[in-house]
């Protein structure tokens, strides 16, 4: 028992790791959009013999924004270009938390080691059993128990944050719908345990086709800064 512990903790690291590197490889392409984005504008807006955008810099916030109006009808390709720069961060760190957590998710498929949710999920619902005694005999639909459970999750202060990350995402994932909540004899820890063992093994290997999609809308949108680039 104390083996297969060390084991899963040795296997979590790796996943951990896996994830993590998957999240630092979308940022930094978020980050080279970034930099390459703002500094291509900054060149193009150099060129430009128009002086409205930095001179309403000046003005204050109001003359910034209607600046950057001001920008984007003399310049509207760099303008853009410019905003994607902006804005690529905020962007591809979404897309970089969701990558990690899927490749979390795929990983713990692959190294086969799903049985970890079921005691975590009795946990969580003795947890909530605890605190409401009648609350599963009172239930109709799944939405209020999910509610209960990620509740629950985010207040567990034992568990290591992957793990709890892992749970949170399949839960939200998973149907409900074919399961008889009224029926007494439903044994809520069992069907969820098969839900999320059913999700995980269904589970895609994660890749980065929408991120090379928005790389290729990014290289289009630079073209087009260059040619209508007005000198």
């Amino acid at each position: 028992m104390k083996e297969e512990l060390i084991g899963n903790i040795k296997l979590f690291a790796k996943i951990s790791g896996k994830a993590s590197l998957a999240w630092i490889k979308v940022s930094l392409i978020g980050s080279v959009i970034m930099i390459v984005n703002i500094v291509i504008a900054i060149i193009l807006l150099g060129d430009n013999s128009g002086g409205g955008f930095p001179a309403s810099a000046h003005a204050g916030i109001l003359g910034a924004i209607m600046g950057f109006i001001f920008l984007f009808m003399v310049e509207f390709w760099t303008a853009l270009l410019l905003t994607v720069g902006i804005l690529a961060p905020v962007l591809f760190i979404i897309l970089a938390n969701k990558n990690a957590i899927a490749s979390a998710v795929y990983n713990v498929w692959k190294y086969k080691i799903a049985d970890f949710i079921e005691p975590k999920i009795d946990f969580y619902i003795d947890k909530i059993l605890q605190k409401q005694p009648g609350f599963l005999k009172n239930i109709t639909e799944w939405s209020v128990v999910k509610v209960k459970l990620l509740d629950t999750i985010n207040n567990d202060s034992q568990t290591p944050k992957l793990q709890k990350r892992i749970i949170k995402f399949v839960l939200k994932k998973i149907k409900m719908d074919d399961v008889d909540f009224k029926n007494p004899d439903t044994n809520l820890s069992s069907i969820l345990s098969l839900k999320i063992r059913q999700f995980i093994e269904g589970f895609a290997e994660p890749d980065l086709k929408l991120v090379w999609i928005l790389v290729g809308v990014d290289i289009v949108l630079i073209i087009l800064a260059f040619v209508f680039n007005q000198q």
